[in-house]
């Protein structure tokens, strides 16, 4: 039976990873999932998205982490985080960045997926829940 009540809380929070490797360029839909990395699972109830952070795992390059949206039969571009230039070392972080979002909702069995600009490794993890 669908809920018929608006929870402000998630039901079961959830943290998506993705580690990231392979460039891809292209801003255009894709069929399918060719050339992505899966960030988060399906839900038969759906998913909120509260955030999502890039942390580099090694010295990173100036590019894009791309976030993709896939219904199943198309992935879509539906966000860029910027990847700074830095040599990370013993007394200096590696690149990092984080984004929060309001009402990023994914419907039932949808998906994220996520992509780099450059060849380079990069951690992506996504915050949120089940709705």
């Amino acid at each position: 039976m669908a809920k018929t009540y608006a929870s402000p809380m998630v039901q079961t929070p959830i943290v998506g990873f993705a580690s990231v490797t392979t460039a891809l360029t292209a801003r255009t839909n894709i069929t399918g999932t060719t050339g992505l990395t899966q960030l988060t699972a399906t839900s038969t109830e759906g998913t909120r998205i509260d955030g999502i952070s890039i942390k580099a795992a090694a010295t990173s390059a100036a590019g894009l982490i791309f976030i993709w949206h896939y219904d199943g039969t198309t992935s879509r571009l539906v966000d860029e985080l910027i990847c700074t230039a830095i040599t990370g070392s013993a007394t200096l972080a590696g690149d990092y960045n984080y984004k929060s979002y309001v009402n990023f909702n994914l419907p039932p069995t949808h998906q994220l997926y996520t992509s780099t600009t450059i060849t380079q490794n990069y951690n992506v993890f996504a915050y949120g829940g089940t709705l």
